[in-house]
C-alpha cells in the first residue's frame, strides 16, 4: 500500500509521487554522482513547494491545455534523448503510466504559470539597470569565435549499456579509419551518421563557441581546420568532428544585447523574488512531514 510522505494544507503527497519526481529529476540529472537520498529529499521539497503553488493557482483558476502538456512531454524527450520505445521503457521502469505522467506535468505547468504571473509583476528592470550591467560585464558581451563544423554521430539512448557504448566506439573508430583512408567526410556522414544532419553531409553550419555540449565544444574549438577528430563521447553518443576556419571574437553594441542583459538581470531578480514569495506561502501553510527520507 502506498504511504503518505507529507501533507500540505490537508492535501496529501504520496511516497509514489516522490519516487515519480525522483525519476524525472534523475533522468535529467546534471550531476550523476549525487546521492539518491539527496535527490529524494530534493524531490520531496520540490513537491511541497509545488503543492503550495498549485493550491494558490487553483484559487486563481489557472488552467493548462492538453496541447501544453504534450509539448512539455516532447521537450522532455528531446532533452533526455529518450523517444518512442526508449521513453516508454523509461516510464515502465519508473512504474508510471502515460496518464500519470501527463497529470504530473500538468501540475508542474500550473506551478510555472503561477510563478510567472506572481513573480514577473514584481521583478522590474530599467534601462539604467541594463546599461550598468553591460558596462560592468563587457567581457560577457563579446561575439564569441565561430566556425563552420560538421559531425558524424553514432547515437545512444539514455538506456544504453556499457556494452552498447563499447560497440558504438568500435563503429565510430572504424568510420574514422575510412575517412582518414580517403572517404569524403560528407559522404561518410550520409552513409553512417545517426544525426538528421546526415542529409546535408553532417553540416551543422556556423556555430559559436559555447553553443554545443561541453565535450563537443571543447574538441571542436581546439581542432585545426579540416582535421578529423578522434571519437568524442557526449550524452548523445560518439561523434567525429571536422571544422573550418574560425572567426575572431568582436565587441557587441549595447542595443544588440539589451534583451539578453534584461533576461540575465530578470533571472536573478526572479529567483530572489520567488524565494521570498515561497517563504510567505510556507509561513501561512500547514505542512506535515509524515515520512523521513
Amino acid at each position: 500500500m502506498d504511504s503518505i510522505a507529507a501533507e500540505v494544507n490537508g492535501e496529501v503527497i504520496l511516497f509514489s509521487e516522490v519516487r515519480e519526481r525522483h525519476f524525472q529529476m534523475n533522468a535529467m540529472a546534471q550531476d550523476p554522482s549525487q546521492k539518491e537520498k539527496e535527490t529524494m529529499r530534493t524531490a520531496m521539497d520540490t513537491l511541497i513547494e509545488e503543492k503550495l503553488i498549485i493550491q494558490y493557482g487553483k484559487e486563481k483558476e489557472v488552467k493548462i491545455t492538453d496541447q501544453e502538456v504534450s509539448q512539455a512531454i516532447a521537450d522532455f524527450q528531446t532533452r533526455s534523448g529518450t523517444k518512442g520505445e526508449d521513453f516508454d521503457r523509461l516510464l515502465e521502469r519508473a512504474g508510471m503510466t502515460m496518464a500519470r505522467y501527463r497529470s504530473m506535468l500538468n501540475d508542474q505547468l500550473i506551478a510555472r504559470k503561477v510563478i510567472s504571473m506572481e513573480v514577473r509583476s514584481q521583478a522590474q528592470i530599467t534601462e539604467d539597470d541594463a546599461r550598468e550591467y553591460f558596462n560592468t560585464h563587457k567581457e560577457l558581451f563579446t561575439d564569441r569565435p565561430k566556425t563552420r563544423m560538421s559531425h558524424i554521430l553514432k547515437f545512444l539512448p539514455k538506456t544504453a549499456t556499457e556494452a552498447d557504448w563499447n560497440k558504438a566506439l568500435e563503429e565510430i573508430t572504424a568510420i574514422r579509419r575510412e575517412v582518414i583512408g580517403g572517404l569524403d567526410f560528407a559522404e561518410a556522414a550520409k552513409k553512417y551518421s545517426d544525426d538528421p544532419s546526415r542529409d546535408v553531409g553532417g553540416d551543422l553550419g556556423e556555430v559559436a563557441q559555447g553553443e554545443m555540449v561541453e565535450e563537443f565544444d571543447k574538441v571542436a574549438f581546439s581542432l585545426k581546420p579540416d582535421v578529423v577528430s578522434d571519437p568524442v563521447r557526449t550524452q548523445y553518443g560518439y561523434h567525429l568532428i571536422k571544422v573550418g576556419h574560425q572567426s575572431a571574437p568582436s565587441e557587441v553594441a549595447f542595443e544588440k544585447v539589451r534583451g539578453e542583459i534584461q533576461n540575465r538581470i530578470y533571472s536573478d531578480l526572479m529567483q530572489s523574488v520567488r524565494e521570498d514569495w515561497i517563504k510567505r506561502l510556507k509561513k501561512d501553510a500547514l505542512i506535515e512531514i509524515k515520512l523521513q527520507l
